[in-house]
């Protein structure tokens, strides 16, 4: 299990690392549960230590010792269920970033899978915090042994280039603000000291190892902060200007709090535990608690601080750009896109905020008000709660990013819902030299889309997976005719059409033949700078009058490095610009042009960075899901 959670510097996963289970046993699980008792024997007088603490790890009763060379092995899984992984550190150990949930769902699994009970009785009542210790302290025993904690999503963002100036820059504040501290109107320093002037007025480059190293975790942790309110750092392109970051209220919070969980590891991975009296030499402190719990004095030191980034930015020549929402998926500390059910219980609430401020309510009217607004806001939940679920019904059947990238190595999906469920989604299917995808799009958004996706998702499987069809054709043969068969499409007394946009795809792996059939949406082909577009050429409404109707398909010999992109029309149709426009697609052929030479991945940023600035030019709602999936050969 551990080969499975350790990855290298370049953030990949590494196999076989060491010779056998006796090898990962040696390296791994003896010493981080001798290390993990030791560390709780000497928390013992803060915290309850079920067992027998005053003897050594070696000469603990076979019971004892058992339970903790278990507890350790299984640590992999226990990173693993909150998407954590680990690797070999180089120069410091960069703080993780694990939330008070994310460890309260450690605990769980503890006490579920745990009934370790003391020589002494049973310490039951106790066991609960325990277990928090016991995993606030995992990280620090990682470290011991010269690992890190890493999270995919963070590692990825980060730029060691962009990380050392940063770490300069922060330096040159903290230099800035400590001699306006302490120099006198002539400009001496009033603290002369030669350890003052060695740890704080240096250079950067002649700072002592752990200020170094300090500066370091701090920059390191800026791009993890923005990507908490869905931003990333770039560089800006030469000739222009960095585009100003002007932080509202919520997103200083979200950072704050970012903030606040990156000191308390920090302290935590060099020895540190709480109690009410901070103490240097036993190594406590009274704000090693969850940030909703600090003061509001001690919140407003996180508050200032994260402030600050957008100045540090600038001052290296960088800016941010809005992150794909699929980045944000896996981070528990994020703020999620907002939908529009989001909006409205924001603004009810602004609403009821501004009328307060405006007129004085007799307690009677308050009341009847305050009771009438926790109504508006409980029904508001339930239909968030009810979409939340519908989410994970979605997710469950979508192919996750992994399942996607064995088909595709080289690839992005952009899937974006404008309701937190989709009518746009997407299928992927591999069967020996042929791998089977789709992009598709329903009538609808929203719940009303998302129950039609899922039906098409479903019949498409089917096809695929039980009635194993690999040609284009049959499968939307067979997919239109389960479809409106089900549907019945009755306009004329509902006066709605449902029905479903489709790209069809099979390639052969083996010939890099790729058979398209295509239902209103075109397929775009980029090749040595042309972009080649592939029109549907099957008509829905002609499947509806005969349904023996055959579908057609084209054949597309694709080469080495040809990049292909299916989208559903919500891309496209997006309001925004200076003159409240759609996007169109003669303007997305334009942009998949541009960053044609682009890695994946960072297509997939671009074109959602692209969007969104579009949209946010005259602050447009997004008005369609949007799906875009582009695969290179």
């Amino acid at each position: 299990m551990w080969s499975k959670i350790i990855y290298n510097s370049n953030i990949q996963l590494i196999q076989d690392i060491l010779p056998g289970q006796n090898g990962y046993k040696k390296t791994f699980i003896d010493p981080i549960a001798e290390g993990l008792f030791k560390d709780m024997r000497r928390f013992r007088n803060l915290i309850p230590f079920p067992g027998t603490p005053k003897k050594e790890f070696q000469d603990l009763p076979k019971a004892e010792k058992s339970f903790w060379l278990n507890y350790a092995s299984e640590i992999p899984a226990k990173l693993s269920a909150i998407n954590l992984f680990i690797r070999p550190f180089e120069g410091f150990c960069r703080t993780c970033i694990i939330t008070d949930d994310e460890i309260a769902m450690l605990v769980r699994m503890d006490l579920e899978q745990y009934h370790f009970k003391p020589a002494s009785g049973s310490l039951t009542k106790d066991l609960k915090q325990f277990y928090y210790e016991l995993n606030w302290l995992i990280p620090a025993q990682l470290k011991k042994i010269g690992y890190e904690v890493i999270r995919h999503e963070e590692a990825v963002a980060v730029n060691m280039i962009m990380i050392k100036k940063l770490a300069r820059a922060i330096h040159s504040k903290y230099l800035h603000e400590i001699r306006n501290q302490n120099t006198t109107q002539n400009g001496n320093i009033l603290n002369n000291s030669d350890d003052f002037k060695n740890k704080y007025i240096s250079d950067f480059d002649d700072l002592p190892i752990e200020i170094k190293y300090s500066n370091m975790d701090n920059a390191i942790h800026i791009p993890t902060k923005l990507l908490s309110i869905g931003y990333r750092i770039r560089q800006v392109k030469k000739g222009f200007k960095p585009v100003a970051l002007h932080l509202n209220d919520k997103e200083i919070e979200t950072m704050a709090r970012v903030e606040h969980l990156r000191w308390s590891w920090e302290k935590r991975l060099n020895g540190w535990t709480f109690d009410n009296i901070k103490d240097e030499k036993k190594k406590t402190h009274p704000s090693l608690i969850p940030y909703s719990e600090l003061s509001e004095s001690e919140k407003g030191k996180d508050r200032e601080l994260v402030k600050l980034i957008p100045a540090l930015l600038q001052d290296i020549d960088y800016e941010v750009s809005p992150v794909n929402p699929n980045r944000l998926k896996k981070l528990s500390y994020s703020i999620k896109p907002q939908s529009g059910i989001h909006k409205i219980l924001d603004e009810t609430r602004d609403l009821n905020d501004q009328i307060r401020k405006l007129v004085r309510l007799s307690p009677e009217v308050e009341e009847m008000v305050s009771i009438r607004n926790m109504k508006i806001e409980e029904a508001i939940i339930d239909v968030e709660n009810s979409y939340n679920y519908a989410q994970h019904i979605q997710e469950t059947f979508l192919p996750d990013d992994f399942y996607v990238r064995e088909c595709f190595p080289d690839s992005f999906i952009l899937f974006k819902p404008k309701d937190i469920v989709s009518g746009d989604f997407y299928f992927f299917s591999k069967r020996d030299d042929l791998i089977i995808f789709a992009a598709a799009d329903c009538t609808g958004h929203g719940i009303p889309g998302a129950l039609l996706s899922t039906l098409g998702y479903g019949i498409l499987d089917q096809a695929v997976n039980e009635i194993k069809l690999t040609d284009p054709p049959e499968i939307l043969h067979h997919l239109y005719s389960k479809i409106h068969r089900f549907l019945r499409h009755d306009t004329e007394t509902s006066g709605i059409s449902d029905d479903m946009d489709i790209i069809q795809c099979t390639l052969n792996t083996r010939t890099n033949i790729l058979t398209y059939s295509g239902v209103k949406n075109p397929l775009y082909q980029i090749r040595k700078g042309e972009l080649i577009e592939h029109r549907a050429t099957n008509l829905i409404e002609k499947c509806k009058e005969d349904s023996g109707c055959r579908f057609t398909s084209e054949e597309i010999q694709l080469k080495r490095g040809d990049t292909i992109y299916l989208c559903s029309d919500g891309y496209s149709d997006q309001f925004g610009g200076k003159y409240h426009k759609k996007y169109q697609t003669s303007r997305l052929k334009r942009f998949l042009l541009n960053i044609r030479e682009c890695s994946m991945p960072e297509q997939s940023d671009r074109l959602f960075e692209e969007i969104e600035q579009w949209r946010d030019e005259k602050n447009e709602n997004q008005t369609d899901d949007i799906l875009a999936i582009g695969i290179r050969i």
